[in-house]
């Protein structure tokens, strides 16, 4: 590989990288109003955990495949989405910048903690 040359597969991993710190900012952020989360990651995956509701994050980095799901206490609410060799995060709507993406995630995340039990449950 000379020096100009990078792997799609690289790439991806990059943009994930970027991702999962635009997360990190983004819980960081939400949490100066005195709201607690707990952040853990892994090499291919990262969860924000805030009250009893979690939002958990994954990506396979030799295809670009990834996913998204919220669980609350009695539902859950999963996506995909895919990384592209050109670094764009392809929704099945269509592409959305990183921090768009990570800041609809936390607002998901936060909606879902402060809405009540009853609402949170699909028929």
């Amino acid at each position: 590989m000379s020096a100009q040359e990078v792997y799609p597969a690289e790439v991806r991993r990059h943009v994930w990288e970027s991702l999962v710190s635009m997360l990190q900012v983004y819980v960081h952020a939400a949490s100066l109003n005195g709201k607690q989360y707990e952040v853990s990651t892994a090499s291919d995956q990262i969860s924000v955990k805030h009250q009893d509701n979690s939002l958990t994050v994954s990506f396979v980095p030799e295809t670009g495949t990834a996913g998204w799901s919220l669980k609350r206490p009695r539902c859950e609410e999963v996506g995909e989405f895919h990384i592209n060799e050109h670094g764009e995060l392809v929704f099945p709507a269509g592409p959305k910048p990183l921090d768009t993406a990570a800041i609809d995630w936390i607002a998901m995340l936060d909606h879902a903690a402060s809405t009540p039990m009853s609402e949170n449950v699909r028929p």
